[in-house]
This record gives structure tokens, C-alpha cells and sequence, in this order.
């Protein structure tokens, strides 16, 4: 039993339950009343037919009916009160864990290949457990050792009868885990492979129709939808297999039960109203494993779903409580003014791919770095580096002499901008995504996007700066949304900026707006980092980094920098930056 216990311990769902013991040791104990005031209609029953029926008196049949009454009524208000308790809990359970999940979801560090709304449907499934039908009965099985204590009072036969016709339950809720166990998984991978395609295919649903590839798009949709339901149809026939052995089994124990009675009535060992209630109480017993194993489907996918939830929270460290305790932290401490990054030997990977290698680069302060290099040469991978999206796997990534960990990211960036190769905009106004979805401060919107040249564009829309996006940026053109982008960026002027490829989509009269842009923020002493293939951002560049496939080529200030480009282009005329 200990052995069991410590075993249950250690299970994924005992993480999700052991914050919220006191409720569930409260939900115990509304159980036991529930269970003991429902042999109350039992013990009605035996007295009608061995009191009331022979004795044929009025005023105790009036006497008893009241007080079952009142019982049965204080038995509802029981169960009433424990559904009130669950409640309460998957409220306490959402508030608690709902931090943890969504910001382990929407992580840096999560692969690309995760779905993020999976896992709050698997915080979902975990809560309607842990709340619901399947919980309770596990709740009432330990109190149907009441039922059979009142058996043995009966007679002891009808007593050892329902232990092995408890047992007989036991081993068919066992056989119906063991045989849906493995089907059960297959359904649950096959459909996180299609609900996984489609959220991929649906970002990019305007492209691939272009391309007219679309066709095969459904083609591989349909493949995956039948390999989805070939794994469901499995599982559900032998679900229903399972239940149906599951109800014959325990039709043919009552039947059982009451055959024995029935046997030990005409003994005249037992009376009719035992025999009777014999039948109640072996069916009462017997109804928690009933139970179980009609929501034993419902246990594996929350099983599933907190054992991967558990290992999602432990491979990205995030506190809900700490993490909250961090952001009001952030947003009242004073920025950190001015930021001096230093990489000493950073390494960073995808898989067994180097992404950088031996990176060594000091930024400081009031200084334009400007990266250069080819396609693939780590240029992004740098930019989420020094923003703290992605972490540096070997060496130190120091910000003011504090190494960079996911622990401290937050305390440690308190004021960073960063524009991304690729735009991504949030589905909102046009001011709730310059200001980062945070409070409305109109001075510093419309700063921000007067500083990009964007001012002008937003007020000849209907609806000005309340102008809604979609997830795709519209109605703004690419350019705009580039724009919009860097405006996010610069918002409330932050000490470091890093901007991969910003003037990408603009013109020359944008290119210009972006170099004085940058030129005023240095004057602010901002660190700034700007990835660009285009020679222009050299005019105000101070120091320049060459990558290529990870490893630095140069380092240092812009004019030597640019002689090495020039010693590079003549060695290799086919060389490039871009």
C-alpha cells in the first residue's frame, strides 16, 4: 500500500493535485457522508418490510418516511456541497496553472513543432478530471467498504459474495485499461498529427493556393483524417467492447447477488427486506467501478495530457507566481540605462546543426553595431540571442556583466525593441500593437510612429489608430506593416534595439527616415544592433561584424570593416553580403 502510494506520488497528475489537497480532503470526507446517508433508503426499505408491513402501524410509517426525508435531504445538500468544491477547485486549478501553461507555451525555448493551443486543451482535460464524475467515483470506492460492512451485517455470505464480486469489477476495469492503453495512445498521436498539419497549413493558406499546391495539401490532410479515424475507429470498438463485457459483468453480479439472497431467504436465514436491499447495496458498491470504467477514457487522455504538460513545464523553469511577481517587477523598476552586452565563446545549435560557433563580440552602449554576412550565416540567430529569445548553449552572454540566463532574462532585459526578419503582427488596433498590448500611453504611440514616418498613413484610415488588424496585418501594406513593426520596436525609446533586415521593404525617402531614426537614438546612448544586407546603414554604422555559417570573420570598427569587405569582394568577386 505504501508502495502505491509513493507510486501515485510521483505520477504527473499528483503535481496537478497536490496543490489543492485541502479541497480533495474535504471533497473525502463530503464522500463518506454522501455514502454513508445512502444506505439510508436501505435501511428505509429493510424497515418497511420487516417493521411497517407486520406491524401495519400508520404513525411509523409517517415517523420513518420524515425521517429518511430529512436525510435524503441533508444527503443532497452533501453532494451538492462537494460539486461546489470541485467548482471552486477548477476555478483555483485555471488561476494556478493557466500562468504556468501559457507562458511555457508561448516560450522561446518551446519547438517550433509544438501547437500552442494543445497544450491549454491539456490543461483543459487535466481540470475536467480532476473535477468531474471520474474523480468522485475514485472518491467513493474507498466507501464501498460500507456497503459491504452493511452485507456482512445482513449475513456473512452476502458479505464475501460482494468481495469477490468487487474483485471480479477490479479485474475488469484492469483488462479495460490494458486493452485501451495502447489504442488510446494511437488516437491521441494521430491526432495531434492532423490538428498539428493544420495549424501549420493555415498560416500560410494564401501561399499555398497561389502555388497551386493546395491539391496535394488535401490530399496529405485526407491521409493523416484517415489514419486519425482508422486509430479512433480501433479505440472506440474496443471501448465498446470493454463497456459492454463491462455492463454484462456487472448485470450478471447483481443478478448474482440477489440469487444468493433470494437462496438465504428460503433458508430462512435472511428476511424478504434483506433480501431486497441486498440487491440495492451490491449495486451502490459496485457503482464506483462502473463509473471508472466508463471515464477511464477521459483518465488516459488526462493521464497523457499531465504527464507532457508536467514535461513542458519542467523543460521551460517558469513559476506562474514568480513570473508574475517578475513582470510587475519589470514594469516598476527603472530601465537600465545604458545596456553593454559581451559574448565570450557562445555556441548555439539546432540539433546537431551550429548555428553560431566561438562568437566573441563586445556591443557597447551608444555605438551601432552592423552584421553582415550571407545567407545562413547566423545573422537571426544572433538578433534572438542578444534579445534573450534564444540562449546561448556554451560560452557567456554577459548584460552589464551579468550573465544571461533564462532565469533573469526578465530582470535583466528590462527595455529591449526588436523587430524581427518577418513582421508578425497581433490581431488588434494599430495602438494596441505599437504599444505591445499594454496600457494605451497616446504620446509615445504616436512618438513611435512619427518617428518611422507611419503618423501620416494611420490617420487617412477610417478608423485612424483604432484601425483593426487581421493576423495577417490588413489593411496595411507590407511596407506599413514593416514600419509598424519598427514603430513596436522603438516604443517608449528602449536602451537596446536590435532590428533584423528593418529596411528590407522600404524606399530610399524610408531608408533615410530609418538612418535618421537611428542616429537621434544613438544620441540617447541606446544599444543598438541592425542586421542589414544593404551597404547604406554603413554611413552611420560604428562598428561592423562579418558572419559566416556561425563564425566571426570580423569584428571591429566600420572603416576597417568595410576594407575587409572590399579585400573580400576582389579574392572573391562571387562573394556577398546578402
Amino acid at each position: 500500500m505504501m508502495a502505491l502510494a509513493g507510486g501515485w506520488r510521483q505520477s504527473p497528475m499528483w503535481a496537478f493535485m497536490q496543490p489543492f489537497q485541502g479541497a480533495f480532503l474535504q471533497m473525502f470526507w463530503l464522500s463518506f457522508l454522501t455514502n454513508v446517508l445512502m444506505l439510508v433508503p436501505t435501511l428505509y426499505m429493510l424497515q418497511l418490510y420487516d417493521r411497517v408491513m407486520l406491524s401495519r402501524n400508520t404513525l411509523t410509517l409517517v415517523a420513518m418516511t420524515l425521517l429518511t426525508a430529512g436525510l435524503l435531504v441533508f444527503m443532497a445538500g452533501a453532494d451538492w456541497l462537494r460539486s461546489l468544491y470541485a467548482v471552486k477547485t477548477g476555478v483555483q486549478f485555471d488561476l494556478r496553472f493557466g500562468k504556468q501553461v501559457f507562458a511555457a507555451t508561448f516560450d522561446p525555448g518551446r519547438p517550433a513543432s509544438s501547437v500552442p493551443q494543445q497544450a491549454l486543451q491539456q490543461l483543459t482535460a487535466v481540470r475536467q478530471w480532476l473535477t468531474g464524475q471520474g474523480l468522485f467515483a475514485l472518491l467513493d470506492i474507498p466507501w464501498s467498504l460500507i456497503y459491504i460492512a452493511v452485507l456482512f451485517a445482513l449475513h456473512p455470505l452476502l458479505g464475501m459474495t460482494a468481495i469477490a464480486f468487487c474483485l471480479v469489477q477490479c479485474l475488469v476495469a484492469w483488462w479495460h485499461q490494458h486493452v485501451l492503453a495502447q489504442p488510446g495512445q494511437e488516437t491521441h498521436a494521430a491526432r495531434q498529427r492532423t490538428e498539428h498539419f493544420l495549424q501549420q497549413k493555415i498560416q500560410h493558406a494564401q501561399t499555398s493556393h497561389v502555388l497551386g499546391m493546395m491539391q496535394t495539401l488535401r490530399q496529405h490532410w485526407q491521409q493523416l483524417l484517415a489514419q486519425q479515424a482508422e486509430s479512433e475507429d480501433h479505440w472506440q470498438r474496443q471501448s465498446d467492447r470493454s463497456q459492454f463485457l463491462n455492463k454484462s459483468v456487472r448485470y450478471c453480479l447483481q443478478s448474482l447477488m440477489l440469487a444468493v439472497a433470494a437462496w438465504l431467504t428460503i433458508e430462512g436465514e435472511i428476511s424478504v427486506g434483506s433480501m431486497v436491499a441486498s440487491n440495492v447495496l451490491i449495486a451502490r458498491a459496485l457503482q464506483p467501478f462502473d463509473v471508472m470504467v466508463q471515464s477511464w477514457r477521459q483518465w488516459l487522455q488526462a493521464k497523457t495530457a499531465a504527464g507532457e504538460l508536467q514535461q513542458m513545464m519542467t523543460d521551460v523553469p517558469v513559476k506562474a507566481g514568480a513570473e508574475a511577481q517578475t513582470m510587475e517587477t519589470v514594469a516598476a523598476a527603472p530601465l537600465l540605462r545604458p545596456y553593454t552586452l559581451q559574448l565570450t565563446q557562445v555556441g548555439v545549435s539546432h540539433g546537431a546543426r551550429p548555428l553560431l560557433q566561438a562568437v566573441d563580440v563586445s556591443i557597447l552602449p551608444g555605438r551601432l553595431l552592423c552584421v553582415m554576412g550571407p545567407s545562413g550565416a547566423g545573422k537571426s540567430t544572433l538578433a534572438r540571442l542578444l534579445v534573450g529569445a534564444v540562449f546561448a548553449e556554451r560560452g557567456r552572454y554577459e548584460v552589464n556583466q551579468t550573465l544571461l540566463t533564462p532565469a533573469n532574462v526578465r530582470q535583466s532585459l528590462t527595455s529591449v525593441g526588436y523587430l524581427p526578419q518577418q513582421v508578425s503582427l497581433l490581431e488588434g488596433t494599430i495602438a494596441e500593437n505599437v504599444a505591445r498590448f499594454g496600457p494605451l500611453e497616446t504620446p509615445h504611440i504616436l512618438q513611435a510612429c512619427q518617428r518611422v514616418g507611419l503618423h501620416e498613413a494611420i490617420l487617412r484610415l477610417p478608423q485612424g489608430y483604432d484601425t483593426r488588424l487581421d493576423a495577417q496585418g490588413l489593411p496595411l501594406s507590407g511596407g506599413q506593416r514593416q514600419l509598424l513593426g519598427l514603430a513596436r520596436a522603438i516604443y517608449k525609446e528602449p536602451a537596446l534595439l536590435v532590428l533584423d533586415e528593418p529596411n528590407a521593404s522600404l524606399d530610399e525617402f524610408g531608408e533615410a527616415r530609418l538612418l535618421q531614426l537611428l542616429q537621434a537614438l544613438k544620441t540617447l546612448n541606446t544599444t543598438i544592433v541592425v542586421i542589414s544586407h544593404r551597404s547604406g546603414i554603413l554611413k552611420i554604422t560604428d562598428d561592423l561584424l562579418v558572419l559566416k555559417r556561425g563564425e566571426v570573420l570580423h569584428h571591429g570598427p566600420r572603416d576597417a570593416g568595410i576594407v575587409y569587405l572590399n579585400q573580400l569582394q576582389a579574392a572573391s568577386p562571387l562573394a556577398t553580403t546578402e
